[in-house]
C-alpha cells in the first residue's frame, strides 16, 4: 500500500488538494479494511476534514455514528456531518436531516432541503413522502408529492457516485 505523502502548502501548513484526497481515499481503504484499521482512518479522516474536506467529514461522521474505531457518538457524528454538510456534502445534508427530525425540525428541514436541491435521490423521496403523508410539517400536497416523486426517480437515474 502506498501511503500519501503530506505536502505542505505556504505558511499555513495546509495539504495541496491532491494530497488531501489520497489521504481521504487512504482513509475510506482503512475504513473498510475492518476495525484493524478504523482507528487510523479516523484519524486520517480528522486530518483531512481539518483540511477543509467535506467528504473526509461525512465518513468521519458516519464512523462516529455507527461506532467504527471507537464508541458510537452520535452528538459527535452530528457534528462531522453537520460539517460535512456545510461543505456541500448531499447525503450528510440527509443523514443529518434525519438526525435532527426528532428534536429540530426546521434544521433537519433545512437540511433535507439543501439536500434535495443537490438532487440527492433519497432526500427528494423523503420530501415526496412527508408532502404525501403532511409530515415534517409539510401541509398535505399530493401534486407537489407526485412532483418530488417523479424528480426523486430521475435522480436515481442520474446518481452521483459515492463521495
Amino acid at each position: 500500500m502506498i501511503f500519501a505523502a503530506v505536502t505542505l502548502s505556504g505558511a499555513c501548513g495546509a495539504q495541496a488538494p491532491d494530497s488531501i484526497t489520497e489521504t481521504v481515499a487512504q482513509a475510506k481503504v482503512l475504513m473498510r479494511s475492518g476495525e484493524a484499521g478504523a482507528a487510523q482512518a479516523r484519524l486520517l479522516f480528522e486530518q483531512a476534514a481539518g483540511e477543509g474536506s467535506g467528504v473526509a467529514a461525512y465518513y468521519l461522521g458516519l464512523m462516529r455514528k455507527n461506532g467504527m474505531g471507537g464508541e458510537p457518538d452520535s452528538v459527535a457524528a452530528l457534528r462531522w456531518l453537520e460539517l460535512a454538510a456545510r461543505r456541500q456534502v448531499a447525503p450528510a445534508m440527509f443523514i443529518a436531516a434525519n438526525m435532527l427530525a426528532s428534536s429540530d425540525m426546521d434544521q433537519a428541514r433545512h437540511w433535507l432541503d439543501a439536500a434535495c436541491a443537490l438532487e440527492y435521490p433519497e432526500a427528494l423521496m423523503q420530501k415526496a413522502i412527508a408532502l404525501q403523508e403532511g409530515t415534517m410539517g409539510h401541509a398535505r400536497d399530493q401534486k407537489q408529492a407526485a412532483l418530488y416523486f417523479k424528480m426523486a426517480e430521475h435522480a436515481m437515474g442520474h446518481r452521483q457516485p459515492e463521495p
